[in-house]
């Protein structure tokens, strides 16, 4: 048996291309409320697996296709996006997953061949995200992660990437906070909090690209653990980061 909970609350666009002609694709995403998303949730007793999730996002967008003559992406967020975790868990035979994300406004741009891609996000807003965890007497492995993400863009093309430009602003602060308890393991543990302003992953055989990220926010991760017999490996992470670009395959 594998239990799994998810709680979203966020805005989408997706958008799918997979026509052999080229074609192209605009998208616009204004976000200016507050979205918020909490879980709350005791789990015991289960022979398989155990997932929980909390996701609060602003604008989210996916575009997929073959090929593309362009593809221009505007995300605007103004609100407060908050989400909230709050778990105690025992008595697992498999693995535990826990994951609360805040994430203001992403995008994934994927295709084979792509002439032009222009992402542009600002966040003007707050990202929160929180989570609180009692996890003992797990069989498998345990990961437990809070994310608070204000701008996230990832661009993919296989055989040509064009011309790509990518433009990132954030100007309030992401607060990612953990606080778990941990015991009683057989496998590994790994515990991360991130907050993260503008993150930009791009792969791409490239011809130019054109990269701005402003950071005016302050970044906050936070994590208090214990942990205690645990047979595998332990890994605990707090990483705040203002602006991360990752360039390859060209």
């Amino acid at each position: 048996m594998k239990i799994q909970y998810l709680v979203p609350s966020l805005a989408v666009a997706l958008l799918a291309a997979g026509a052999a002609q080229a074609q192209s694709a605009n998208n616009s995403q204004t976000n200016r409320a507050n979205v918020r998303a909490q879980l709350n949730t005791t789990i015991s007793d289960v022979t398989g697996s155990v997932s929980a999730t909390s996701a609060s996002i602003g604008n989210s967008a996916t575009i997929q296709g073959a090929s593309a003559t362009g593809i221009s992406n505007f995300q605007d967020f103004n609100g407060v996006t908050t989400a909230s975790l709050n778990a105690t868990v025992r008595d697992v035979s498999d693995d535990v997953a826990l994951t609360s994300a805040a994430i203001g406004n992403s995008a994934t741009i994927e295709g084979d061949s792509i002439g032009r891609t222009s992402n542009y996000q600002r966040f003007w807003g707050d990202a929160q995200s929180h989570l609180n965890a009692t996890i003992e007497d797990v069989n498998g492995d345990v990961a437990v992660t809070s994310a608070a993400i204000a701008n996230s863009a990832t661009i993919s093309a296989g055989e040509w990437g064009g011309t790509i430009s990518n433009t990132q602003y954030a100007a309030y602060d992401p607060t990612a906070t953990l606080n778990a308890t941990v015991s009683d393991v057989g496998g590994d543990v790994s515990a991360t909090a991130a907050a993260i302003s503008n993150s930009a992953t791009i792969d791409a055989a490239l011809g130019s690209l054109n990269s701005n990220q402003v950071n005016q926010a302050a970044v906050n991760a936070t994590v208090s653990t214990t942990m205690r017999d645990v047979s595998g490996a332990v890994s605990v992470t707090s990483a705040a980061i203002g602006n991360s670009l990752t360039v390859t395959g060209f």
